[in-house]
């Protein structure tokens, strides 16, 4: 399957000139046969906890399920909807099929006071590939990977991951696909907000924990291929995930004396 990374310079709670950028980036690019797109967090107003303006709208939900339908592809956005940071998915003809929202709020920045967390986790199927979105944050546990992985062949992870932990990034999207034995595709974004500079670097790691696609700090989009055959294949060879005990059973192996 073909997977599409959408990475660009947000602009900070515009929705309309982002949906123009976003446009532009299509018109400039060739894509064809494309199965999965794939925005950042909160893909039309960066990180924002301005919920006058982040609230998902009609609207906006119409140009996302659009693009599903030009290119005949299924569509995961970041958004806030009902108070949570939420990843959407879309099938070809603009339906949801798949909402998922961010597991672990960023108190660093006061996120836990402005969104709702999620309690669930809504995987979806593309073809055979088993997919199991998540949101930035989320990435530094790596528990709540472990508990899907058996039924996981990419997991998404959409940020606004800021360039000052631009090497976190990297190790942690390659670590969580070693651990896994799964792919990882990380979705970023470039450019700047009132607070942060983002460092892009968008990636694709395969489920050995190398990096085949890198979209650095460019903004555009950037197209690769998934062959989810690899991680049956990998699991069969090198059964990891086989001898991996619960996160509950290493709890109990603690000596507290």
């Amino acid at each position: 399957m073909k997977i599409c990374l959408c990475q660009y310079s947000i602009i900070w709670e515009n929705k309309q000139k982002n949906k123009e950028k976003i446009e532009n980036l299509f018109e400039k690019s060739i894509l064809k046969n494309v199965n999965l797109i794939v925005f950042p967090e909160m893909s039309l107003t960066g990180f924002s906890f301005n919920k006058n303006i982040t609230q998902l709208t009609d609207d906006d939900f119409e140009f996302f399920s659009n693009i599903a339908k030009k290119y005949s592809s299924y569509v995961s956005f970041g958004a806030l909807k009902n108070g949570k940071n939420v990843c959407i998915t879309v099938n070809p003809e603009g339906k949801i099929i798949s909402q998922t929202g961010k597991i672990h709020l960023f108190s660093p920045s006061g996120e836990h006071k402005q969104h709702k967390d999620s309690s669930k986790v809504h995987q979806f199927v593309l073809g055979k590939t088993r997919i199991t979105p998540f949101i930035c944050y989320d990435l530094r546990f790596a528990p709540l990977f472990w508990i899907y992985a058996e039924n996981t062949d990419i997991f998404l992870v959409l940020a606004n991951w800021p360039e000052s932990r631009k090497t976190h990034w990297k190790i942690l999207l390659q670590a969580r696909a070693i651990e896994n034995q799964a792919y990882v595709a990380g979705i970023n974004r470039t450019g700047i907000s009132p607070d942060n500079k983002y460092c892009g670097n968008s990636c694709v790691i395969d489920p050995w924990g190398k990096i085949i696609l890198d979209a650095k700090n460019k903004e555009g989009i950037f197209v690769c291929d998934i062959e989810q055959e690899n991680v049956s294949k990998i699991r069969s060879e090198f059964p990891v995930l086989k001898d991996r005990k619960r996160f509950i059973e290493y709890a109990k192996k603690v000596d507290n004396g």
